[in-house]
């Protein structure tokens, strides 16, 4: 599911049809990888960087690990934990059968994932050791911010901005300034508590 579909964009804009709904829907597509690279969102295993679910094999390292009571959780550098489709502790870094942990060994809270009490493996802090892969992202169902709000505001201001790429245009009383085609800071605003900070 995109971002925002073409209709939710027409209804914001008159002038456009639904013939235009092929460019509106390719809007969309660069539009979200804009944001999630504004957001700081890392690249997903397949695709362009998204606000969607997408599926990213995680490598955490000592840096991502808790300390003292926390030593059990480590942070991923990811957008929000929807599911977790395998956990590997192998300093080998075969990450083989032997080494893989059962869903009931840990839990996923936000970007977190914290290994239970039962757990047959600790984190370990030697390079590449740790392998989390998981689907992360928004269920943009589940937020209309994104949907209804800066994915059409982001749209309209391409869609007005008629001499993109120029430095200036002409206008009847000679010539002005062209802004550049970035993120308006409303929109911008809208995004901020989607950016993922440094755990």
């Amino acid at each position: 599911m995109a971002l925002a579909t073409a209709a939710q964009v027409r209804a914001l804009a008159p002038g456009l049809s639904t013939a235009d709904d092929s460019t509106i829907d390719a809007l969309i597509a660069r539009i979200d990888s804009a944001f999630a690279r504004y957001c700081g969102h890392p690249m997903p295993d397949s695709g362009a960087q998204t606000m969607e679910a997408a599926t990213y094999t995680t490598l955490p390292g000592r840096y991502d690990l808790g300390i003292e009571q926390d030593r059990a959780i480590v942070t991923l550098p990811t957008p929000p934990i929807l599911s977790i489709a395998s956990v590997h502790v192998d300093p080998e870094q075969d990450y083989g059968a032997d080494t893989l942990l059962t869903a009931a060994e840990y839990v996923a809270d936000g970007r977190r994932v914290e290994l239970l009490v039962g757990a047959t493996h600790s984190w370990s802090q030697l390079p590449r050791a740790n392998r989390v892969v998981v689907s992360a992202g928004y269920v943009i169902a589940s937020h209309p911010v994104l949907t209804e709000a800066a994915i059409v505001q982001a749209i309209h201001q391409i869609g007005n901005t008629s001499a993109a790429g120029s430095d200036s245009t002409s206008t009847r009383a000679g010539s002005r300034s062209v802004a550049p085609l970035s993120l308006l800071p409303e929109v911008r605003e809208m995004l901020y508590d989607y950016r993922l900070a440094v755990p």
